[in-house]
């Protein structure tokens, strides 16, 4: 079987995830009318993958990370079809908790296995495919819920939301390749999980160990960790932008802004693998300006009221996420492959940290000023940290410290 429909079975999946991205946050914010409960759907799937990026990096070195990812599929399918049955906000935080904690499971296998399929000298092409399948899958996923929810309701996006799941799912299962983690021994799942979890400190411990010893790979999961905190706003805010756009079509727009960001995704995901990296410096480097590039275009169009500014704005934007998204990933999968599923882990960890805490300071911030004060604190701190992350950088090489590769 062609290699490259491992790519678009996470195509498949991404897609369910941005469809119920768009349905339980409209129907949340519809049913209760709070920022408050809005901020909590976000904040629960951050927690969900936060809890689960904690072992998720452990079992994707130790278990057969395709199984996992099948496991995960079937799982979010069946979640997600709880709401069509109690559609109610206590349901829906549930929902959203476990959501982002069986997608923590898929994500960091997926992006675990990809060097051993493809190879480690075709990751930053294979990447920018993966982004371009997101971004993709983002736009359709978006727009498309967005029209569906207005015209139909959120009912028929939460069915389609679990099919995309299934159907992730049964290319996996059809799928078949020696993953490098399968197990080797006789012992039974309940031994080897036990065995996995009693030895999770260690592993966490040898972990902090190697990416204390990479200082740039350090500086990047701190820009990472920012991004993510700074992200808590445009996800809380893009909603509340939709709804003083058009309040009667807000989960258009909702779906029209992100699929505006989504096409930008595709367009940076065109350019990416023209782009010829001298070294490991020209990689880290490029991550942290698209970073920089990626909060002021969030600023600027949370700044405007104007929706064709707004969704040009949003083009701008994700051209630049997109950017810094691949570039991340290219430097966590130039690691070692029997440390890489646990690298994967510490970043889904800092990715759920930094959105839980954006979720708990964001409506705080918000309720104290404005959407586009609250977006301008955030973005602006990404910005900030980011410079003195690069002077830093400079510095060291200055100095002419010898900084570690990753791999």
């Amino acid at each position: 079987m062609n290699k490259k429909i491992f790519l678009y079975v996470k195509a498949f999946s991404d897609l369910g995830t941005y469809m119920d991205l768009i349905a339980i946050n409209v129907l949340m914010y519809a049913a209760t009318g709070s920022t408050g409960l809005l901020a909590a759907t976000m904040a629960f799937r951050t927690i969900g993958g936060l809890i689960s990026s904690v072992f998720s990096g452990v079992l994707a070195d130790r278990f057969d990370r395709r199984k996992i990812m099948i496991i995960a599929d079937f799982l979010r399918a069946a979640i997600i079809l709880l709401l069509l049955f109690f559609p109610n906000p206590v349901m829906i935080i549930a929902v959203c908790f476990l959501i982002g904690f069986t997608t923590s499971l898929f994500s960091v296998s997926y992006s675990a296995e990809i060097p051993q399929i493809f190879g480690e000298d075709k990751v930053i092409q294979t990447n920018a495919l993966i982004a371009r399948l997101t971004s993709i899958s983002l736009v359709f996923g978006f727009i498309g819920a967005g029209i569906i929810t207005n015209v139909v309701g959120y009912k028929w996006t939460l069915i389609i939301d679990a099919v995309t799941y299934i159907l992730s799912a049964l290319i996996l299962l059809k799928m078949k390749w020696q993953t490098s983690t399968a197990q080797k021994n006789s012992t039974s799942a309940a031994e080897s999980v036990k065995k996995t979890f009693s030895s999770l400190s260690k592993d966490l411990k040898e972990v902090n160990a190697f990416i204390l010893l990479a200082p740039m790979l350090l500086l990047v999961n701190a820009v990472f960790l920012i991004g993510s905190f700074a992200g808590a706003s445009h996800n809380l805010g893009i909603p509340l932008l939709a709804e003083m756009i058009s309040e009667e079509k807000q989960s258009l727009f909702y779906g029209l802004i992100w699929g505006a960001w989504g096409l930008g995704s595709v367009f940076s995901t065109m350019i990416i693998p023209k782009i010829k990296f001298n070294d490991d410096r020209s990689l880290y480097y490029a991550a942290f300006f698209s970073a920089m590039l990626m909060s002021a275009g969030f600023i600027t169009f949370f700044s405007n009221s104007n929706s064709w500014l707004i969704l040009a704005f949003a083009f701008f934007t994700g051209i630049f996420d997109a950017t810094f998204t691949t570039l991340h990933a290219v430097i966590l999968q130039k690691t070692a492959n029997h440390i890489r599923g646990r690298i994967f882990g510490v970043g889904m960890l800092l990715k759920s940290l930094g959105f839980a805490l954006g979720f708990v300071v964001a409506p705080v911030v918000l309720e104290a000023s404005s959407l586009k004060i609250m977006v301008w604190i955030f973005h602006g701190t990404l910005i900030s940290a980011t410079l003195c992350i690069i002077f830093y950088a400079t510095h060291l090489y200055k100095k002419g410290k010898q900084l570690k590769s990753v791999s």
